[in-house]
Parts: C-alpha cells; structure tokens; sequence
C-alpha cells in the first residue's frame, strides 16, 4: 500500500462525515434511515458533545448487531 493510500485511508477513517454517511446506510439498510437524527442526539447526550467520527462507527456497529441480533430472533420464532 502507497503512502498517500494509507493517508487516504486515514484521513476517511477520521472523517465524522463519512462516519455518518456509513451510519446512514446502516439505517437505510435496516429500514431506519429516520433514526439517523435521533441516533446522533443520542451521542450528543450521553457524550455532552457532537459525535466524532470514533464514536459514530462505533454506535452504528453496536446498533447493528443489535439489529441483527433482533432479525435471527424473529426468525427463529
């Protein structure tokens, strides 16, 4: 991998634009792309500031396990 590669991907890493744009397509995905506002209040709150782009991926992992984790559970029933 190039130098400018790896700065380029770092730089995407840091991104919180990006960051929220991956969160949204999560939601599109699950069908919850009006949550995305609500999601980002949520980090706001318990962070007292708006979310980095650490902290945006992150939620969005865990809320998509979440959501996964609900899909099987249903299908299981």
């Amino acid at each position: 991998m190039s130098s400018q590669s790896l700065i380029n991907e770092i730089k995407n890493y840091y991104d919180t634009e990006q960051a929220e744009e991956e969160l949204s397509d999560m939601l599109q995905t699950n069908g919850l792309i009006n949550k995305k506002q609500y999601v980002l209040d949520f980090i706001k709150t318990i962070t007292g500031k708006s979310g980095d782009s650490y902290t945006i991926r992150e939620t969005g992992k865990f809320l998509s396990d979440i959501v996964n984790e609900l899909k099987i559970h249903n299908i299981r029933e």
